[in-house]
């Protein structure tokens, strides 16, 4: 790519998002090991945890994208 008049190349590495999908990718994967630990112990809680925390994270990352950040 060639430098513009300011010399800078036009591309610009966001770290806070990309730190916020790492820290998310933890997340998740923390909450699935739950999940499968939950569901081989009892059916039910796996589901309703998988279901109620699937709804929740999903909607606290939309307001914390959204209205925080």
């Amino acid at each position: 790519m060639k430098p513009d008049d300011s010399g800078d190349t036009g591309i610009s590495v966001r770290t806070e998002w990309f730190r916020f999908g790492i820290y998310l990718a933890f997340l998740y994967a923390a909450f699935t090991l739950v999940i499968v630990y939950l569901l081989r112990v009892d059916r039910l809680l796996g589901l309703l945890v998988a279901v109620v925390g699937s709804v929740t994270l999903g909607l606290a990352i939309t307001v914390y994208v959204l209205y925080i950040r």
